[in-house]
């Protein structure tokens, strides 16, 4: 039975299969490294949050909190424009959302340890959505107290922030810089010229 240009159909498909066949092999193989990739950045995120969650002024902490927007976007649908995000990825990042707007808002709590408790337990839901989403099996009791911070660490970060806190209340004029005279300079004239105006000031004094 003759199909398009005198071939029979199974020729026809044979040959798409020799044409398309390598050029799909191509794409899903761009596709599985694309997996791998995001796969791989996320568990650099998911570690590096929970190496450091008792350093979260760490350097590496703040830039894994700030690729988690990138990581767990989700997937963008060409013929739509849009993207899709699964239910775990939209759970990072509501929770990367609440975490994030509520460490700019220490200024609004009058007691700052309630601020402190409060992040804490953004912070730790935070970890419990990724780790969920990188199906690890945690709690949120094992996240927040499962870590080891020697006591040095601890004292080191707050020095830390409280010279930062300390400078920029001087350059933004809230304070001012504390200074004491400890050793003032003898100046032999300057004393005989004071004896001398005292001594003149007690003779005005006697006078009838």
């Amino acid at each position: 039975m003759s199909g398009l240009f005198g071939m029979e159909y199974k020729d026809i498909v044979m040959t798409a299969a020799v044409i398309i066949g390598p050029i799909l092999a191509v794409e899903i193989q761009k596709i599985l490294e694309q997996f791998r990739e995001k796969k791989q950045n996320r568990l650099y995120i998911f570690r590096t949050l929970m190496s450091t969650r008792s350093q979260r002024l760490h350097r590496d902490h703040v830039q894994a909190l700030n690729m988690i927007d990138i990581e767990f976007y989700g997937r963008k649908i060409p013929l739509i424009k849009t993207r899709y995000q699964t239910s775990r990825e939209q759970a990072v990042t509501h929770a990367w959302k609440s975490y994030n707007n509520h460490l700019n808002k220490a200024k609004e709590y009058p007691d700052i340890n309630i601020w402190i408790s409060k992040s804490d337990d953004l912070f730790t839901e935070l970890l419990y959505t990724i780790a969920q989403a990188m199906n690890y099996d945690f709690d949120k009791v094992q996240l927040q107290r499962d870590c080891y911070r020697p006591i040095a660490h601890g004292d080191l970060e707050t020095t830390q922030a409280n010279i930062l806190k300390g400078l920029e209340d001087i350059f933004s004029g809230k304070n001012s810089l504390p200074m004491t005279i400890t050793n003032i300079p003898f100046n032999g004239a300057n004393t005989r010229d004071q004896e001398a105006q005292m001594g003149s000031q007690d003779l005005d004094s006697n006078k009838p």
